[in-house]
């Protein structure tokens, strides 16, 4: 994500607000924003002196620490997915954490519905909140770095208080090169017709729907990106480069097998609709110079395949740098509907 800048989009037109805005922080929002070790090891300590509580009853009010972990949970989950039938199906960490804050799963959930405005019937805080932990990502690591050293020097370790966001990996939000100006305009136009316009506009001033509807696609892009790059073991499928131990970013790219800019917002989220490959590889893929069948074999353009008596065309696309078959974990291939598009509407196209 570029910096404290936040960009919104809506039917083409870029629309910023810089940090400048957010130099004068609500007094409603110090608590969270200005909260210091001190403050969260208070905070850890009121939570670790609540009595658990019979099913049906509940906690009191959320402590901000417990707020800012919730927008944390955003990179693992998405909560509209969740509910009474099937919120036991949420990752283990999600579970965890919530037994530590004495909460049922269910309240972490339905406060990251708040927070997103999934739910409009809350007040402004809580999108204000959203809004300003995405629109400044140093800050919000800050934060959560704060909360949870404030944990570990209570002895609260990854088991009770696991890392959601990753701070020993690189903890920027994944897979953001898909979305530029024209992919953020199509999401922001369909995403916001779900969302309550008017209470948004009263709540947080013109302009809210679409910053926050742009925030909501990001995270989505990052669930999908991490989930696809798992699933490719951190390595190309097509090569199996991978870039572990590095220490740079960008070198491992998880991107939409039908694109992006095409999907319905199911298949945006989709990670069986993605790849994870090198930029090289990335890139071929894109302009239709590899595709993947069926059966998961990698084929090249014909016009690629012409040019493999070229020493250079050769070291990157050649035998002995492309493997037959893509490199995934089985069970977690593209699904076949999304390979048959790519080939007809992108590969044969380009050919």
């Amino acid at each position: 994500m570029a910096g404290p800048a936040l960009v919104s989009v809506r039917r083409g037109l870029v629309l910023s607000r810089t940090a400048g805005d957010h130099a004068a922080v609500s007094a409603s929002l110090r608590d969270y924003l200005e909260m210091t070790r001190e403050d969260a090891v208070r905070q850890w300590q009121t939570i670790l002196a609540r009595p658990v509580l019979p099913r049906g009853q509940r906690q009191g009010p959320f402590l901000p620490l417990e707020t800012v972990l919730c927008f944390a949970l955003f990179r693992r989950i998405d909560p509209r997915r969740y509910g009474g039938s099937n919120i036991d199906s949420l990752p283990r960490e999600v579970q965890d954490l919530a037994r530590t804050l004495k909460r049922p799963p269910g309240s972490l959930t339905n406060k990251m519905l708040n927070l997103s405005f999934d739910r409009p019937h809350g007040g402004r805080l809580e999108p204000e909140l959203f809004l300003c932990l995405s629109n400044e990502p140093d800050r919000f690591l800050s934060l959560y770095r704060t909360i949870l050293d404030a944990a570990r020097l209570l002895g609260l370790g990854a088991p009770a208080v696991p890392d959601i966001v990753g701070l020993e990996q690189a903890p920027l939000l994944l897979g953001q090169e898909e979305l530029g100006v024209a992919e953020l305009g199509i999401a922001v136009e369909a995403v916001q017709k779900s969302v309550n316009t008017q209470r948004l506009r009263e709540c947080l001033g013109p302009g809210a729907t679409e910053r926050l509807v742009e925030q909501r696609i990001r995270l989505g892009q990052h669930r999908f990106a991490s989930a696809v790059l798992h699933a490719y073991e951190h390595r190309c499928g097509f090569c199996g480069f991978s870039p572990s131990g590095l220490g740079a970013t960008g070198m491992l790219i998880a991107s939409h097998v039908k694109p992006w800019a095409r999907c319905e917002e199911s298949e945006r989220l989709d990670p069986r609709n993605g790849i994870a490959a090198c930029p090289m590889h990335d890139r071929a893929f894109d302009v239709g110079l590899l595709t993947v069948n069926g059966g998961f074999r990698i084929h090249r353009a014909k016009g690629l395949e012409a040019k493999l008596d070229d020493p250079v065309t050769d070291q990157f696309f050649g035998g002995a740098v492309l493997v037959e078959k893509l490199l995934v974990k089985p069970g977690a291939e593209p699904l076949r509907r999304y390979l048959d598009y790519h080939k007809e509407h992108v590969f044969e196209r380009a050919g």
